[in-house]
């Protein structure tokens, strides 16, 4: 019986340690979340001045990366974050360089 309830502990141990990061928290407004290896939403309208907070709810690592090299964030480990603010009026093309290949992994920003 102790054997079991030890298989039984450890399976559940195990299953929990292996779940991706769900959060039940609602995605905010100016939030970017990257998740399963792709960007929620991955496309964006927003106002000059506009601060977006890019997290990391994945379990690997990303990179937010502006396609002309004007930004970077470097790794982005789970948990993290970056924020970036938009200051000029143009459509701005991101993608994570861990990923380059990933098209999930893209997303447009447009400044107005």
């Amino acid at each position: 019986m102790k054997l079991f309830a030890t298989i039984l502990f450890l399976s559940a141990l195990f299953f929990t340690a292996c779940k991706k990061n769900n959060d039940s928290a609602p995605q905010g407004d100016n939030e970017v979340w990257l998740l399963y290896k792709r960007f929620n939403p991955t496309f964006i309208d927003i106002k000059r001045g506009t601060t977006l907070v890019f997290i990391n709810k994945d379990n690997a690592n990303h990179s937010i990366t502006e396609v002309g090299k004007a930004f970077s964030s470097g790794k982005i480990k789970t948990g993290d974050q970056f924020e970036h603010t938009f200051n000029d009026s143009t459509t701005y093309g991101i993608y994570c360089s861990y990923h380059p290949d990933n098209l999930q992994e893209q997303i447009s920003i447009t400044v107005k």
